[in-house]
């Protein structure tokens, strides 16, 4: 049993997190949670864990998404500061700014920190155009990076393409960790036993499912005008959940365009997730180019989970295209050509054979990724 005292920053404490820090505890460790908001599906945070609740994060406007990141930093340094410095520091880089805290008390009073790394800054701010290479705030902001990461005891990420891009700061063992998913939470439900088809009158359509965050990196445009080629086929049906910075763009497009045949609704209670995400016969997962290396989306793993055919709007060459290529369970498009990714639906919708072989594979996948990864997380950890 470990007798090591931890303090986990995170500002959105979603299930894989949970997951981490419930192993940290059935372990023995002594783990401090400083988080924002809880969000479980499957799984509860272990009452044992103590846990401090700052700002919420806001991704409805840029403004808001940078305002509540930088108060819960700001707050978290604070708590930090007068905790004891034998408390090792867990850091996920969410908000961005929060690994900043590990270099400061690690200069300062030699407190060991591990870092998570499952969006990667300000390379996300570059590849989007947000900022430029050359601009003062990147500059600095990269050799900070640099810094972080040499001084941290342990580094975890979740593909090879997201270890590359952090090796371009640090020459430290990058650790591996593929994201994970429930499958006996998250699993296929016939649309005729399915409480969400059949209260939104999806039982005998095909449905084409978008299901998580409206965010600068997702290509939801791209969604919309395929359902547009696609409006009067009514065997055909579209569903968008979620919420994000693009929500108010991508309601009036589809009041503008008169689709009918788009859903669109907010996140979905835990309790309705299993329906709702089974609902769909080809879930949508998106990463916009520029995004490839810097960003790995988790919602693959849950349309796997429910058996869901894999339409990806992202590179061949990106993490999500070669898991989609190495499983056999979808078809990804590295170009946004609508009318392309409108005949392909099209096609799963007359071969029923192809799409079932898809959906098939896909929740045969979704077994090599399990909440067991979650224990590697603590081996790494605790062996420092």
């Amino acid at each position: 049993m470990s007798s090591k005292k931890y303090i986990y920053i995170v500002q959105v404490t979603r299930q894989l997190s949970i997951d981490i820090l419930n192993e940290f505890s059935d372990q023995g460790a002594e783990i401090h949670l400083i988080t924002g908001i809880v969000e479980s599906n499957y799984k509860a945070l272990d009452p044992k864990i103590k846990v401090t609740s700052f700002i919420k994060h806001n991704s409805t406007s840029t403004v808001k998404r940078l305002f509540t990141w930088s108060l819960f930093t700001v707050f978290s340094f604070f708590y930090v500061l007068f905790s004891s410095k034998k408390k090792e520091l867990i850091l996920v880089t969410t908000p961005p700014f929060i690994l900043f805290i590990g270099l400061f008390f690690k200069k300062v009073r030699n407190q060991n920190y591990h870092l998570i790394v499952w969006d990667l800054y300000p390379d996300v701010l570059i590849n989007f155009g947000a900022l430029k290479e050359s601009s003062f705030i990147i500059r600095r902001w990269k050799k900070l990076n640099t810094s972080c990461f040499n001084n941290a005891a342990t580094i975890f990420t979740l593909g090879k393409h997201l270890a590359s891009a952090i090796e371009k700061y640090t020459k430290k063992e990058v650790i591996i960790i593929p994201n994970w998913v429930n499958s006996d939470f998250l699993k296929p439900i016939s649309k005729t036993e399915n409480s969400f088809a059949i209260q939104h009158h999806l039982t005998d359509k095909l449905v084409v499912m978008y299901s998580g965050n409206l965010g600068m990196t997702h290509d939801i445009e791209s969604i919309v005008d395929t359902a547009e080629i696609l409006k009067n086929n009514p065997q055909i049906h579209f569903v968008i959940i979620g919420d994000g910075v693009k929500k108010v763009k991508i309601d009036q497009s589809v009041k503008e365009k008169n689709l009918k045949n788009v859903l669109l609704l907010p996140y979905q209670d835990k309790e309705v997730l299993p329906y709702s995400l089974s609902c769909a016969d080809i879930g949508i997962v998106t990463l916009s180019q520029g995004a490839e290396s810097i960003s790995v989306p988790s919602k693959t793993y849950y349309m796997m989970a429910v058996g869901s055919a894999i339409l990806a709007l992202s590179s061949t060459e990106s993490e999500l295209g070669i898991l989609i290529e190495k499983h056999h369970c979808g078809r990804v498009f590295d170009k946004p050509d609508v009318q392309k990714i409108a005949d392909f639906i099209l096609y799963l919708s007359q071969n029923n054979a192809e799409l079932t072989k898809f959906k098939e594979n896909s929740r045969k996948a979704s077994f090599n990724y399990t909440p067991k990864n979650a224990k590697l997380y603590y081996k790494y950890i605790c062996n420092k």
